[in-house]
């Protein structure tokens, strides 16, 4: 059973709570055990772990909401380098340095915790609800 719970949000978006207890277990099965979100701007409709056919030190978690919205997350339990041109606004998440990047395709905040590296992403596109930066970054630190 899925609680749903209703939290603020410090740009005005109301965020649902997310209970990530079976995802947690999952991953735990896949040999990691990474902090998750507890908090989305939408009622969660799944989520689903997507392995690569390889062994890989990246694990994917899409998140889905009920109206099309996608949450990718991206967990490196290894080093992770970034090449290319790309505008970046440092951030902190939860007193950890990370970076948030937007572009036409959507919105992006990374931060390192402990053992494993985050990319949290949001594609805005076609999709009616807004995601703002400041609501990536409420999103990042309901991890737990």
């Amino acid at each position: 059973m899925i609680l749903l719970f209703v939290v603020g949000c410090s740009n005005g978006q109301t965020l649902t709570k997310y209970n990530h207890d079976q995802l947690s277990e999952d991953l735990k099965k896949e040999g990691i055990d990474p902090k998750l979100p507890t908090r989305f701007p939408m009622a969660v409709k799944d989520a689903k772990i997507q392995m690569p056919p390889h062994k890989s030190a990246i694990y994917s978690v899409m998140f889905n909401g009920g109206d099309g919205e996608v949450f990718d997350l991206r967990i490196h339990s290894g080093d992770v380098t970034f090449e290319g041109d790309f505008e970046k606004e440092e951030v902190k998440i939860n007193g950890k340095d990370g970076f948030y990047t937007e572009d036409k395709a959507g919105l992006d905040v990374n931060w390192k915790d402990g053992d494993y590296f985050y990319i949290l992403s949001y594609q805005t596109i076609g999709l009616d609800t807004e995601v703002t930066k400041e609501t990536m970054i409420e999103i990042a630190e309901s991890f737990r």
